[in-house]
């Protein structure tokens, strides 16, 4: 297995010259630290103009004349330079944002061999978006990843949207932003997937040995990210034999097909149970003069769902898997004694996009990973409901950082609110001793 890292455009001009930013400088160290102990074949792109460029058709719509060839802008910064130079590399001019000549110059590398390609550098929504699509539309079965700690864009917001936009298009994303902005206190908490992965799978096994040995594990399983996240980590962990998935459209489900696809990739055993004429039953039950609320119709459909889930687990010598994320409890996206309920919960500490991780670590099929989250109930997006990203939410979760003072104090909001979600019930202590446990 051959393995490519291809530093983009870490030139004067792109970090501290004419089109230098603060967030470029940042990246620095840890794109050299990349570079240093990368175990492969080096490739380092330089953006190349010549003293006509503002006459180019680049040009006149950016007249900012920069990476002209032989000036100081277009050479590589020089403790990017150093660090190549130690590990040795192969540079690849390019007039415009993508090379053309990259995809040839990696595929005659790898010969015959398996390969996968890594990218950093500058500017992440303009050169290395271009290099990110243009190498995965010609190895298009391969991995490409960009690692965003050691990427800067032309703001910070371009940045997000464009890791947003390669990852679109099955472009790896991986963990991390950039070092210089992480307090020494964060180097433990950067996300590991495969030992978080591994750690887990051993955890649902420790569950089952203490809380029911040989039982199985039932999910409702919608197609969406959590379910399909969650019965992949129990299959990991119990064998498919054991993964009980319930399927519970609501008369017709849109998607449905997203929850067939799951459980045949996993190949586990599924009952559909329409809850239709339940949800129906119990509105047309409600006797006049009590009109029931907004909210209470949009949760009822959910508390029915798990009332089955529990039904088919009783009945399967079962235990109830809660699919619940950290993002969504934290916010309180989710609906008491209903998907928040179950008998153990693998994924209540990992964010959203942790969560992602954890699934194409497990080789899940990219369009259950990857799926729009919709809440099922009134057919809105996710983040439509909360009035933010979880990419937003995530960052904020796990750095404390946020660009936007509004979302913060809406998520704080709504995080404070929603608290008693996460909390045991209340109970009266009467301070009454008990002896029976003596």
């Amino acid at each position: 297995m051959k393995h490519f890292l291809v530093v983009v455009d870490m030139q004067k001009d792109f970090i501290d010259g004419a089109l230098g930013t603060a967030e470029a400088v940042a990246v620095v160290p840890a794109a050299a630290e990349k570079i240093r102990s990368f175990s492969g074949e080096i490739f380092a792109t330089l953006d190349t103009h010549g003293p006509d460029y503002l006459n180019t058709a680049e040009g006149r719509k950016l007249p900012v004349e920069h990476c002209v060839r032989g000036t100081p802008g277009w050479e590589l910064n020089g403790e990017i330079r150093a660090a190549m130079e130690a590990h040795g590399y192969t540079p690849v001019e390019k007039p415009t944002f993508g090379s053309l000549a990259l995809p040839e110059l990696i595929r005659r590398r790898a010969g015959e061999e398996d390969f996968d390609v890594e990218l950093i550098g500058l500017c992440t929504d303009i050169c290395v978006a271009s290099n990110a699509l243009m190498l995965k539309a010609n190895f298009y079965e391969k991995d490409v990843s960009v690692d965003p700690a050691c990427c800067a864009g032309v703001t910070p917001e371009l940045h997000e949207a464009a890791l947003k936009t390669m990852a679109s298009c099955q472009i790896n994303i991986l963990s991390g932003r950039p070092a210089a902005d992480r307090p020494e206190t964060e180097e433990k908490t950067m996300f590991d997937v495969k030992k978080v992965t591994a750690d887990c799978v051993q955890w649902i096994r420790d569950f089952f040995e203490v809380n029911g040995p040989g039982c199985n594990a039932v999910l409702g399983v919608s197609g969406g990210k959590d379910s399909s996240v969650a019965a992949a980590l129990c299959v990991e962990a119990l064998g498919k034999d054991r993964v009980v998935g319930v399927l519970m459209p609501n008369g017709e489900q849109h998607d449905i097909d997203m929850a067939h696809l799951l459980c045949d990739h996993l190949g586990i055993r599924n009952y559909v149970v329409n809850i239709h004429d339940a949800v129906e039953g119990v509105k047309n039950a409600i006797p006049e003069g009590l009109e029931l609320s907004n909210q209470s119709i949009v949760n009822l459909p959910p508390r029915i769902r798990m009332a089955t889930v529990y039904a088919v687990s009783q009945s399967c010598n079962g235990r109830v898997v809660n699919t619940c994320n950290l993002s969504e409890d934290w916010v309180g996206y989710s609906t008491r004694y209903g998907d928040a309920a179950g008998d153990f919960s693998p994924m209540s500490h990992l964010t959203v996009d942790e969560v992602k991780q954890v699934g194409r670590y497990l080789g899940l099929p990219d369009v259950l990973v990857d799926k729009v989250p919709i809440d099922g109930l009134c057919g809105k997006t996710d983040e439509d409901n909360l009035g933010f990203t979880y990419a937003a939410l995530d960052r904020y979760i796990r750095t404390g950082e946020i660009d936007d003072p509004e979302t913060k104090e809406r998520i704080d909001r709504l995080h404070r609110r929603n608290l008693f979600k996460l909390q045991l019930m209340p109970s009266f202590d009467a301070g009454i001793p008990t002896r029976a446990d003596e």
